[in-house]
């Protein structure tokens, strides 16, 4: 009886081996499916916010493909041609601007030089006649002098 309660023993722990081979499959199996599961959470998550992204892409690629952009560009272009035909039209019109300025005010200094000159001709000719002026002044007063004490002389000598 004994050997057959050995047996039963060597049977009972062969299947608890089993078993504990099982438990420990279990284990791991539970383990490999609470990271699964974890993993298929991300990959929901994930999918998630990827519809969100290409709904949102789609959404801008409708705008974009709204825009026509050559009509926007060919408007573009053209308003850049007017900009640069007035800026053109402006710089002609100041270029010819500042040539009138410039011989004009070449004309008014040529002007003002021959006045200045002539103002300083004038000038000197009057110093000139005035200088002769004094001159003449002077001698005269000079003579008057003269006169005057030889008078004055001649009364005190009683000349006269």
């Amino acid at each position: 009886m004994e050997d057959i309660l050995q047996e039963e023993v060597i049977k009972l722990e062969e299947e608890l081996d089993k078993l504990k081979s099982a438990v420990e499959y279990i284990e791991t199996a539970k383990i490999s499916i609470e990271s699964a599961s974890k993993i298929i959470n991300t990959i929901v998550e994930l999918k998630k916010d990827f519809d969100e992204l290409s709904g949102k892409a789609y959404s801008i690629i409708d705008k974009l493909n709204k825009v026509d952009f050559p009509s926007r560009l060919d408007r573009i272009d053209s308003n850049l041609v007017k900009v640069s035909t007035e800026v053109q039209d402006i710089k002609s019109t100041i270029e010819a601007g500042d040539k009138a300025v410039t011989m004009e005010m070449k004309a008014l200094s040529r002007n003002l030089l021959s006045q200045t000159n002539d103002n300083k001709n004038k000038i000197l000719v009057r110093l000139d006649k005035q200088s002769k002026e004094i001159k003449i002044n002077f001698l005269g007063i000079m003579f008057t002098i003269i006169f005057i004490v030889a008078l004055g002389a001649l009364f005190y000598l009683k000349i006269l």
